[in-house]
C-alpha cells in the first residue's frame, strides 16, 4: 500500500471518529439514548434493578420497625426487672417478718410488733 492510501484511511477513521462523538451528543440532546429500543434491549436488567431498590427500600423499612419495636422491649424489660426486684425485697421483709413472728410465738416472748417506727422526743 501507498503511503497516500494510508493517509486515506487514517482521515477516515478519524472522521468516521469524530462523527460518532457528534452522534452521542445529537442523540443526548434528542433523547434518544432513552428511546423505546433502549428500554426494551435494557428490559430484564431495568427490571432486576427495580426489584432490588424496592427491596432494599423493603428490607431498611423491616430493619427501622424492628430497631424501633427491640428499643421499646428494652425499656419494658428494664421496668419489669425493676419491679421484680421491688416485689422480691417485699416478700423477703414478709418472709423475715412472718419468721420473727414464728420464733416469738415458740419461744413464748412476750414481743410485738411495732406497726410505726419508733421516734425520738426532744428533750427541752
Amino acid at each position: 500500500m501507498t503511503a497516500k492510501k494510508i493517509n486515506n484511511r487514517k482521515k477516515k477513521s478519524r472522521k468516521a471518529a469524530s462523527s460518532r462523538k457528534g452522534f452521542w451528543l445529537r442523540s443526548m440532546r434528542e433523547g434518544t439514548p432513552l428511546s423505546i429500543d433502549f428500554f426494551k434491549r435494557h428490559a430484564w436488567f431495568i427490571l432486576i434493578a427495580m426489584v432490588v431498590v424496592i427491596a432494599l427500600i423493603g428490607q431498611r423499612y423491616t430493619n427501622k420497625s424492628k430497631m424501633r419495636e427491640i428499643r421499646e422491649l428494652t425499656k419494658e424489660l428494664a421496668f419489669e426487672k425493676s419491679r421484680h426486684i421491688n416485689h422480691k425485697a417485699q416478700y423477703m421483709s414478709l418472709i423475715r417478718e412472718n419468721e420473727m413472728r414464728r420464733l416469738l410465738r415458740e419461744k413464748h416472748l412476750d414481743l410485738d410488733y411495732q406497726e410505726q417506727p419508733p421516734y425520738e422526743l426532744a428533750a427541752d
